[in-house]
């Protein structure tokens, strides 16, 4: 359990972070998207390239999404003290249930709605950490 302690608090802080870039109001979100997707868009303008911001303000969003429940996947699998592959139901499960629950305070943000389709996004950044993890597993095992 000593070994897993910092895994553990570690999902729970990710965890958090989740859901409290979901409480964020609909024009905080849209500006730090804004903010990034900006960067992006100077960096093709160096490049002589102009994509549209609104696609990359969309790209920027469901990355973020996939990269922040990467994360959540990669600690949960980190949380269990069990052979991996029955771990993997209880980090699927976690995963599934935190997206659900990230889309579901999303629908108490002001200008903000939780979306199907953003679970399934969530929860595709889950199985990337899943097998992250796997992968990872499987070297420290050889």
């Amino acid at each position: 359990m000593k070994r897993r302690l910092p895994f553990i608090v570690a999902t729970v802080i990710a965890t958090l972070f989740i859901f409290s870039n979901s409480m964020q109001t609909a024009e905080i979100s849209s500006q730090n998207s804004g903010g990034i997707a900006d960067r992006i868009l100077w960096i093709f303008g160096l490049l002589g390239q102009a994509p549209d911001r609104e696609l990359v303000i969309l790209i920027v969003r469901k990355t973020a999404h996939i990269a922040e429940f990467t994360l959540h996947g990669i600690l949960l699998a980190n949380c269990f003290e069990m052979p991996y592959n029955r771990r993997i139901i209880y980090i699927l499960f976690f995963g599934l249930l935190t997206a659900c629950i990230d889309e579901y305070i999303q629908l108490f943000s002001y200008g903000r709605a939780g979306m199907i389709q953003d679970v399934f996004i969530d929860f595709i950044g889950t199985i990337v950490g899943t097998a992250v993890a796997g992968v990872s597993y499987k070297f420290r095992r050889k």
